[in-house]
């Protein structure tokens, strides 16, 4: 009896599906041993993003209050930069605040209109016009800006210092 070089190795030259069956057991083995998610895993983990994302937006952590004292500091800062600019170019230099709106200018820096953030407005101010800067940082007014949620903004003459109180 002749045999084939293929029939001694565990029957490869009897079975004609030898080569398939091998192939997919070795698809499997890589299969099991390759690293990745399952659909099901990402839409779990999907719907859980989802969920804390719309938890998030639906509560928002800011109030009045702190929009109030998030603007104030950014008023501070505004008429500082007014202050600096008509010291540094040597010529005077103006902001207006608008009552009951919530943007003020900052016209002869730039024309440049300012908002305030979130709800907040100026609720009332003790001057009547801009504040204008001369070439030496010296505002032509004093007084107070009120914003809504209950800041103060207070502008000193001489020094021209701006602060919240």
């Amino acid at each position: 009896m002749r045999t084939s070089v293929h029939s001694r190795h565990s029957g490869e030259g009897r079975n004609p599906g030898f080569w398939f069956h091998a192939f997919m057991r070795q698809s499997v083995k890589n299969y099991r041993t390759m690293k990745g998610f399952t659909s099901i895993e990402l839409v779990v983990v999907i719907v859980v993003l989802g969920l804390l994302v719309g938890a998030i937006m639906l509560k928002n952590p800011f109030s009045i209050s702190d929009y109030s004292s998030i603007a104030a500091g950014q008023l501070v800062a505004d008429i500082q930069y007014v202050q600096m600019r008509a010291m540094g170019l040597r010529q005077s230099q103006n902001i207006a605040f608008r009552i009951n709106a919530g943007d003020y200018g900052l016209y002869r820096v730039a024309g440049v209109q300012k908002r305030l953030p979130g709800t907040v407005t100026i609720t009332g101010t003790s001057f009547s016009g801009p504040v204008t800067y001369n070439s030496m940082g010296e505002p032509d007014v004093a007084g107070t800006i009120n914003l809504s949620g209950g800041q103060t903004v207070r502008i000193y003459a001489s020094t021209g210092r701006a602060e919240i109180q």
